[in-house]
């Protein structure tokens, strides 16, 4: 077979009907899954007061995830799993070494990293993404060359795909469920608890994750420089509706440590005055012993916008 033949049969072969079918419904399979997993991988983290965000998301799954779905897994054969097994196809027909399954696992670096690049443009790490595209893949190339197998062993199309498919993410869903609910009941998941920082701990000068120009300073005789930090300043127009938006404070004032708060239960605070920066602000205990975090949040408290963290310097 000449390389002009090659390719030709290679295009048509990678892109069949059969081979986009058993790609998407890989794809579709294990996203569930993967979300899952990454769900109960954060179940020890610090989820900073937000507590109704993880219900919401999972009515929302169950109402359009059967929908969508479908649709995201083709997509994902289209952009990736598909081209990667052209040119792994291309690869195995020029050279004549290997399986071409092995070929496209292969290619799945190179197509995962195309689209890395794009997304690096939009300012996504370049290598991340690159890296987990490829993952993303691995399952669907070796879904279509099982279900070529079965189909030149059978002599015909493979019938049921998406449904096996369906039902084999539901089953490892079922099985990720259940193994997170046993590892919480016995200790092996632990939930989350703030650390608990003494009056000594919580003393220093405190800066913006992502504005360094957001100081919070305390100092142990209890009093408190604030230097950029938000505050929600309530006002009214001439219509008589009321609006708020956040202010930069720039004041001194005092601090202590409040431990009773019904916003977020068990979770010890800094309760800042200051003269000319609205009303108390509540600073939240978060992060580790080791890396302690503060945090003040506005908007709906039962899933609050994180507007500032700050975390300790010196």
């Amino acid at each position: 077979m000449t390389w002009g033949n090659a390719k030709a049969a290679g295009s048509r072969g990678a892109w069949s009907d059969s081979r986009m079918r058993a790609a998407g419904a890989a794809c579709a399979a294990q996203l569930p899954v993967a979300g899952i997993v990454a769900f109960t991988l954060t179940l020890g983290d610090d989820d900073y007061g937000a507590t109704g965000g993880g219900a919401i998301g999972l009515v929302c799954f169950l109402l359009f995830g059967p929908f969508l779905l479908p649709v995201v897994g083709l997509l994902h054969a289209a952009v990736l799993t598909l081209p990667a097994a052209w040119l792994g196809r291309l690869g195995a027909a020029r050279l004549g070494r290997g399986p071409e399954w092995a070929w496209s696992l292969a290619c799945l670096l190179p197509v995962g990293a195309a689209w890395a690049a794009c997304f690096a443009a939009l300012g996504a790490p370049f290598v991340q993404t690159a890296l987990w595209s490829a993952a993303s893949g691995v399952l669907p190339v070796l879904h279509v060359a099982y279900c070529r197998r079965r189909e030149e062993r059978l002599g015909r199309p493979l019938r049921k795909v998406w449904i096996l498919s369906g039902l084999t993410s539901l089953g490892l869903c079922v099985a990720v469920l259940g193994g997170a609910v046993a590892a919480t009941a016995t200790g092996l998941i632990k939930e989350y608890e703030p650390p608990r920082l003494s009056v000594e701990q919580l003393a220093g000068t405190w800066r913006g994750e992502d504005d360094e120009s957001v100081v919070l300073r305390l100092r142990a005789d209890g009093r408190a420089v604030l230097d950029g930090t938000p505050f929600e300043r309530v006002g009214t127009d001439a219509g008589g509706w009321y609006d708020s938006e956040l202010a930069r404070c720039h004041a001194t004032g005092t601090w202590r440590v409040d431990r009773d708060r019904d916003r977020l239960p068990r979770r010890p605070a800094v309760a800042v005055d200051a003269k000319g920066c609205g009303d108390r602000q509540l600073w939240t205990v978060g992060g580790t012993e080791a890396r302690p975090e503060l945090f003040v949040s506005f908007g709906d408290p039962d899933s609050p916008d994180i507007e500032v963290l700050v975390r300790r310097h010196g």
